[in-house]
């Protein structure tokens, strides 16, 4: 007798990994300080690892699923897609309307990768930068703004830049190995 369905764990880290994005967005709309947003991108920096194992989790359980994949991409377009964005935007509220059309570039491209890979059939390797990588640059980005205190028209600057070019990265044609393997 069966009391815990093999799939459950896998599917617990991906849904771990959704509720840190969903957490992070809802953390910072309620507070912008220095300590707020190492926090929230803290737990994006969990997301990551709960984002590794839940996939390396159901290949050696041999649970790998349709439902998981589409679970798994959905909880890294919050989490590393938006949630980055949210981040950002909590701190310089209000956004320039034109900032703001520029910031939605960024999740948009990671969504547009997410699905492309879903319909890949060949998943021992990525097409474009995956989205995890691309939330981990915007995270440490941003943690390490909390630390310098940027002026706000410098890390303007420099965020958008790198939303643009990692949004490009994501929606890239290349091959990209995938790292973990087992």
């Amino acid at each position: 007798m069966k009391f815990i369905k093999p799939n459950l764990l896998p599917n617990m880290l991906t849904i771990g990994n959704m509720a840190i994005g969903i957490a992070v967005i809802l953390l910072t709309r309620q507070n912008s300080s220095a300590v707020y947003i190492r926090v929230a991108c803290g737990f994006i920096f969990v997301a990551v690892i709960l984002d590794m194992l839940d996939g390396y989790v159901a290949r050696c359980l041999n649970v790998a699923s349709e439902m998981g994949k589409q679970l798994d991409s959905f909880s890294d377009l919050v989490t590393f897609g938006i949630a980055p964005v949210a981040i950002f935007i909590s701190l310089y509220n209000p956004v320039p309307w034109y900032i703001t059309i520029i910031l939605l570039i960024y999740p948009i491209s990671g969504g547009y990768r997410l699905a492309r890979y879903n319909l890949q059939e060949d998943s021992s390797y990525f097409t474009g930068l995956p989205i995890t990588v691309s939330g981990l640059i915007q995270a440490t980005v941003l943690m390490v703004n909390s630390f310098l205190h940027t002026e706000p028209v410098i890390i303007y600057m420099i965020f958008i830049s790198i939303s643009l070019i990692l949004s490009v990265l994501m929606v890239g044609r290349f091959k990209v190995n995938r790292i973990l393997k087992f």
